[in-house]
């Protein structure tokens, strides 16, 4: 999903509801929002290329990963969730 995508859904929602994740679809859990972060703001900006040695396991390196992905940063879980609501998310 991209940002624009998240604001128009956003967008069409109560501007004062609370937002909240919904996490792991087999054991769903209602999870608080600690932030958002960009990937600039915790990575260092390095112009090498890092040895192939440090890519992860799914073959990205640091260096390969946009700067710019944002991320919804979990917070403490707060209840069980439902599984229903993957069925039900509004997706662009």
């Amino acid at each position: 999903m991209k940002v624009h995508e998240l604001i128009e859904i956003l967008e069409e929602l109560d501007p004062d509801a609370s937002v909240y994740v919904m996490s792991q679809q087999s054991w769903p859990f209602e999870v608080a929002i600690h932030g958002v972060a960009v990937r600039e703001d915790f990575t260092e900006a390095d112009d090498e290329e890092p040895p192939a040695e440090e890519h992860d396991r799914w073959g990205a390196s640091e260096g390969a990963l946009p700067s710019t992905d944002v991320f919804i940063v979990e917070g403490g879980q707060l209840r069980y969730g439902s599984k229903d609501a993957w069925d039900a998310a509004r997706r662009r």
